[in-house]
């Protein structure tokens, strides 16, 4: 059965066009090797005298032949092509939704040449050049321009193979974009913009391993606490922790490190809040909530003659007693925790009152948060209550995820 290759080529046409000497030219050599389902034509002013003679070059190929005839006179003015190239490219491939476009950057002029080079460094769409070498594998200046396609010594076959060899390759240009690309995705991994970073390796795809999308995709979704990152294979390897409790804190903590980095100092403190009271309840233990509430009516009464307004929240149908941060501050002081612990929760709440003080005056402003004094405040509480639970590369999970991406580039 029959199955076409999806190849489609765009070809400018050039004077060694259809055949120089007794050899194919850079075009028809292309579609005798690769034989694409269908060729854009791109005719000069100059070259639109060509069309019959490659139209008659291309009868004997089952191939479609699109023609864009210009008006341009001067084909030696880069700046039309750098322009023009860009819209036919994108155009051919929405006509072309999964088709491989191939680009035939050995005819036409410098200009277009070195246009059509840049095309496939700097586009977004998935362009495979292709050179044609001359005949001699050398200047090709003395061959002589035309010759008659019957006498064409590339179209010579033996049992079903062309005598003549493929002078087609692919050159390595495309180096240069996977260059640009690494360059890009580096500076979002290192700024833990990992979505951004999946969309611009999606659109790349084919100059990386498939293996990073995976490991930018797990980060991705690790990072933004979405359960689903607990299927990556990459799990395995970057699951420092095994205690349950002390895991769901590092992960946060590493999060909180990240957005004090890129300066999401909202990000930072919508975080630590709910991240200290987290680690909190695990320094007070349980606590039978009426022994709860009497420690904390005597607190409020204390400091505002009011009794203490129990907060629930609901959990699969329960109510369950909740806390905020000057809570279970008041909780450890009555069971005479450590003055040092209680001394470090009383600067992430100073760290948090800043925030709410100036809300209440609508003058907040968020980098009046020390976001570096509060990470150090966590840090010593998660070691002080996780202890040997957890391990120093658990606080550097992400320098550790974008170390192995950048390995992996």
């Amino acid at each position: 059965m029959f199955v076409l290759n999806n190849y489609v080529l765009f070809s400018p046409v050039g004077t060694t066009d259809p055949i120089r000497g007794m050899y194919d030219g850079p075009m028809l050599h292309i579609v005798r090797h690769y034989k694409p389902d269908k060729i854009y034509l791109y005719f000069t002013k100059e070259m639109s005298k060509k069309r019959e003679e490659i139209q008659n070059a291309l009868a004997p190929f089952d191939i479609e032949i699109k023609e864009i005839v210009t008006d341009i006179d001067n084909p030696h003015d880069f700046d039309i092509f750098a322009k023009t190239f860009d819209e036919l490219l994108i155009e051919i491939q929405k006509e072309n939704l999964t088709g491989k476009i191939l680009i035939n950057i050995s005819s036409g002029t410098p200009q277009i040449k070195s246009a059509l080079c840049l095309e496939v460094v700097s586009s977004h769409l998935k362009l495979k050049p292709i050179q044609v070498l001359t005949p001699s594998e050398k200047s090709n200046v003395d061959i002589a321009y035309g010759g008659d396609i019957e006498e064409n010594l590339d179209d010579l076959m033996e049992k079903g193979n062309y005598l003549s060899p493929n002078r087609c390759i692919e050159p390595d240009i495309l180096s240069f974009k996977r260059t640009a690309v690494k360059r890009d995705l580096i500076s979002l991994i290192s700024h833990f913009e990992y979505r951004a970073a999946l969309e611009k390796f999606n659109e790349n795809d084919y100059l990386f391993d498939d293996k990073v999308a995976g490991l930018i995709e797990y980060a991705m979704l690790r990072q933004n606490d979405n359960e689903n990152y607990r299927k990556s294979k990459w799990n395995k390897e970057f699951y420092y922790t095994k205690d349950a409790r002390a895991a769901k804190a590092c992960d946060y903590y590493c999060i909180l490190d990240n957005k004090s980095k890129t300066g999401e100092l909202s990000y930072f403190v919508l975080l630590l809040k709910p991240l200290s009271e987290y680690i909190a309840e695990d320094f007070t233990g349980f606590l039978i909530e009426e022994e709860a509430i009497a420690i904390l009516d005597k607190y409020y009464l204390q400091k505002t003659g009011r009794k203490y307004n129990p907060t629930y929240i609901k959990i699969k149908g329960r109510d369950y007693l909740t806390f905020n941060l000057q809570q279970y501050i008041a909780i450890m002081e009555h069971k005479g925790l450590s003055g040092d612990v209680i001394y470090d929760f009383n600067i992430i709440l100073e760290q948090l009152e800043i925030r709410r003080n100036d809300l209440a005056h609508e003058l907040y402003r968020e980098d009046e948060i020390n976001s570096d004094k509060a990470l150090k405040v966590v840090k010593r509480l998660l070691i002080k209550i996780y202890g040997n639970r957890i391990k120093e590369k658990s606080l550097r999970l992400y320098e550790n995820i974008n170390k192995k991406i950048i390995e992996m580039l």
